[in-house]
């Protein structure tokens, strides 16, 4: 699916997926460090992780929907 998004979208496209790429690694590492800091006895300082793993990850998808929409896949109506 990737492959064919960064195949088949225009440059701002790509971008929107290169900047979602970089979202979703954000989302993954924030979502580690709000664990492990659970885990060390710091629970109730993990609320800025878990709004930025799920603000990171909903943006994210947002903009691999949005560079889905300007792709001009074959095959698609």
């Amino acid at each position: 699916m990737w492959r064919q998004l960064l195949e088949y979208t225009d440059t701002v496209g790509r971008v929107m997926v290169g900047i979602a790429g970089v979202l979703l690694v954000a989302a993954v590492v924030s979502f580690v460090v709000g664990i492990v800091r659970a885990s060390t006895g710091s629970a109730a300082t993990t609320l800025p992780f878990w709004i930025t793993t799920m603000g990171s990850a909903v943006v994210a998808g947002v903009l691999v929907y949005l560079a889905s929409r300007r792709a001009d896949v074959p095959g698609r109506r």
